[in-house]
């Protein structure tokens, strides 16, 4: 009995020590015995939500699961997603309906996300590492509280065959989002937004440099 009592009091202060409380709870009563079937009772079971891309939910502050932004976008109300990829990388797609808006560029066209701040707002990247987590942080400093960053970014998201769309190029249009271009004094760059005026087309070039230029003439590009 002093031997149990003695390893009880090592455990507690083993699990105090190293901040394991949440961690060790005492079994269900209602767990299946062994080789009883009659014991088990499915109503007991939690609903799962961890797991792959499950995680973060809509509860955490600063990022948000492949999973729950499915969802979201699913539900296609009350959300706008912003990619802050380079326009290289949206060649291999985007998550649907996304505003192209390379790195930092959002801070000068703020004017395109929702003037209801009540919106949440998905902010992602190739890998969720490249400027997301700043960039959703600025956001909410600006007003829009749920924004939030798309933990593990693109490359997580169709690794797990989400949804994408490719962006759109208009017929007549010699170059698409996302080609490389240079420029009459031979700066080079790639086209970020393609644009349509009637039968007019010209296009908007993202420079090396993080400068934005444009719109400018099919003459005035080398591809």
């Amino acid at each position: 009995m002093i031997r149990s009592f003695l390893k009880d009091k090592a455990r507690q202060a083993a699990i105090k020590l190293l901040n394991m409380e949440y961690d060790t709870v005492d079994r269900d009563p209602n767990a299946r015995k062994a080789g009883d079937p009659s014991s088990f009772d499915p109503a007991k079971i939690p609903k799962i939500v961890d797991g792959d891309g499950d995680t973060p939910g809509p509860n955490h502050k600063e990022d948000i699961g492949r999973t729950y932004a499915s969802a979201q976008l699913a539900g296609g109300k009350g959300v706008v997603v912003v990619d802050i990829r380079t326009p290289l990388e949206y060649i291999g797609g985007i998550l649907p309906g996304a505003l192209l808006m390379p790195r930092d560029r959002i801070k000068d066209q703020l004017g395109k996300l929702p003037s209801d701040k009540s919106f949440a707002v998905i902010v992602y990247d190739q890998t969720g590492d490249h400027g997301s987590v700043e960039m959703a942080q600025w956001l909410r400093e600006q007003g829009y509280t749920r924004a939030r960053r798309l933990r593990g970014g693109f490359a997580e998201w169709i690794e797990h065959g989400e949804t994408v769309e490719q962006t759109h190029q208009p017929e007549g249009a010699q170059k698409g989002i996302g080609d490389p271009v240079r420029l009459e004094d031979n700066r080079e760059g790639w086209v970020l937004e393609v644009v349509q005026s009637g039968a007019h087309i010209s296009y908007v070039v993202w420079l090396d440099s993080g400068e934005v230029v444009g719109p400018l003439e099919d003459n005035e590009l080398d591809g």
